[in-house]
């Protein structure tokens, strides 16, 4: 049982989720600039797929929490 709960809003979880969208696709996308050629496009597909699941998931979560399905404590 945590020492301070809080309750996340759907606008805190928004935000959380786009930090952590902006930073993975950054990371995650230095290899397609590290290669060339076919390399690349296969990089980039790879790269695209998993930001995109990662995307569909926040998304999911953001909605769960606004319609209060859930309720995230910390």
């Amino acid at each position: 049982m945590p020492i301070v709960p809080f309750l996340m809003s759907a606008n805190d979880a928004g935000l959380i989720s786009a930090l952590i969208l902006i930073s993975s696709s950054i990371v995650l996308g230095i290899p397609v600039f590290a290669s060339r050629g076919m390399a690349q496009l296969a990089w980039l597909g790879a790269v695209g797929f998993v930001i995109t699941v990662e995307l569909v998931l926040m998304v999911i979560f953001v909605v769960l929490i606004a319609r209060g399905t859930i309720s995230p404590e910390f």
